[in-house]
């Protein structure tokens, strides 16, 4: 009995130091685990750190909105009065629960070729609350608007063509006649084709009267042939700018006697030569109007005028005369349809008028397809960034159809995926990284909690475990002992 009561007490105090060692080890595991767990949680928050979102911005990414079907697909200042068309993989219009019942009342099935004008006014009404009277209404202003355009522009088509002549400076200056503008004649010819040919000249006197002589003789010139031009304007510009080249150097009293200017002579006296005088003249002029071209034979630039004192030119002029009013009245006509049309409805009426014809009109063309979750704007940008849905912007145009001999109205179409368009950003999603930051803050503090359980409860299991140790040793050591006693007794 005396060694059985210790012999027990060691046995118990081993078990428990194996019981001990045990849950040690598994507190070991599961810490390992926690570890992971963090791990885990740290790449999920860093993946929500980079985590993107289209936004669409109007000033250069300054600030954004939502890219969201609301925004997109109905009219706003963000879009300005503009739809930006969602499409599918097939190019068929999304539309949401606001729009389904109008796109099924335009096709039934989604399939593209609906017919959306027997149904525009009912659509136009329900969704701007403007009355459907003023809508037909607007229509007949409308129709009556296009027919006044017909004949206004088949007026126009049929305006009288203003008969013109093409001829060399030289048939030009025939009509200049002989007189100069002053009292001095040319030098030895009698008239200003001549005088051109011969390389005449003609006397303007000195000093200040000597300017004045090439003014008026400039007048002469600007005012004879730019009659016969279509722009007046720019043969007295023509004119304007060889005086003033050539007006400061004869007040200044410059001797020209030996000069390359077609004005000669000293303060005793000045002549201008006529030939190159004309031929500086119309160079300037041909570069102002563009009038002039020069032929490939023998290198003549040749002039477009108009023969105002002709027959068949005054002819023209009665007959344009009598078309010009005939023109006048069916643009009065013209324009009181167009403002009876325009102002019958506001502005902000017309601009949403236009914005649902032209997203009306499109499902029509294209089809649609009906999604009850494209108004979640998570759910749409997610589409959108995948290319699973793409944006379709749309030009309405109307053009006469020769046809149906009416004015119709034509859409034409750009799809391309939403990162490819100007106003929308790839941007970081702030809610998102809100969102997951609390979330790694949370399970943060839980993985900490555990792991500070399991630092606490295997701090006490150590310490249990050392005080076990020590009192093993003990025990072993009174073992030990009482052995070597009861062996010596037989020695």
């Amino acid at each position: 009995m005396g060694m059985a009561a210790p012999q027990a007490r060691l046995l118990q105090l081993t078990n428990r130091k194996n019981t001990i060692g045990r849950e040690l080890n598994s507190l070991s595991l599961q810490k390992m685990s926690l570890t992971r767990e963090m791990s885990q949680v740290s790449k999920e928050y860093n993946e929500a750190l980079n985590s993107k979102v289209l936004k669409w911005s109007n000033n250069s990414g300054v600030t954004y909105v939502d890219l969201s079907y609301q925004n997109l697909m109905t009219p706003s200042s963000m879009n300005q009065q503009t739809p930006y068309l969602i499409t599918d993989t097939t190019g068929k219009v999304v539309v949401d629960s606001s729009y389904q019942k109008y796109a099924e009342m335009i096709s039934s099935d989604g399939k593209a070729g609906g017919d959306w004008l027997s149904v525009r006014t009912e659509v136009l009404a329900a969704l701007t609350g403007i009355p459907a009277e003023t809508i037909d209404n607007l229509g007949s202003y409308e129709s009556t608007a296009d027919e006044n355009l017909l004949t206004l522009q088949e007026i126009e088509d049929n305006e009288p063509s203003r008969p013109t002549e093409q001829t060399s400076i030289t048939g030009l200056l025939e009509k200049m006649g002989s007189s100069t503008g002053i009292s001095s004649g040319f030098s030895n010819a009698s008239d200003w084709a001549s005088a051109y040919s011969n390389g005449s000249t003609i006397s303007l006197g000195s000093g200040s009267a000597g300017t004045s002589a090439l003014s008026s003789v400039l007048d002469n010139i600007a005012n004879t042939l730019g009659y016969y031009f279509d722009d007046t304007e720019g043969m007295q510009e023509a004119c304007q700018t060889f005086l003033d080249s050539m007006s400061t150097l004869m007040n200044e009293g410059q001797d020209l006697s030996s000069n390359a200017f077609p004005v000669k002579g000293n303060n005793d006296g000045y002549s201008v030569n006529v030939t190159e005088m004309i031929e500086e003249i119309m160079g300037s002029y041909s570069i102002i109007s563009g009038n002039g071209s020069t032929t490939s034979s023998f290198g003549t630039t040749m002039y477009e005028w108009y023969d105002k004192d002709s027959t068949e030119y005054q002819n023209w002029e009665t007959e344009h005369a009598e078309w010009e009013t005939q023109y006048d009245e069916a643009l009065e006509a013209y324009d009181s349809s167009e403002s009876k049309k325009n102002t019958l409805l506001t502005a902000e009426q017309e601009s949403q008028i236009e914005f649902y014809d032209t997203l009306f009109s499109s499902i029509a063309d294209k089809g649609w397809t009906y999604n009850s979750q494209v108004s979640d704007t998570d759910y749409l940008n997610q589409m959108l960034q995948n290319n699973m849905y793409t944006l379709t912007t749309v030009e309405r145009e109307k053009e006469y159809d020769s046809n149906a001999e009416e004015f119709l109205w034509e859409n034409s179409y750009q799809t391309d995926i939403a990162s490819n368009f100007t106003n929308v950003y790839s941007v970081n999603d702030s809610s998102i990284q809100n969102e997951a930051l609390a979330e790694y803050e949370h399970k943060k503090s839980i993985i900490n909690e555990k792991e500070t359980r399991i630092d606490t409860r295997m701090q006490d299991l150590e310490t249990e475990q050392s005080a076990i140790n020590q009192m093993i040793q003990g025990l072993e050591q009174v073992r030990n002992d009482n052995i070597e006693r009861s062996f010596s007794i037989f020695t």
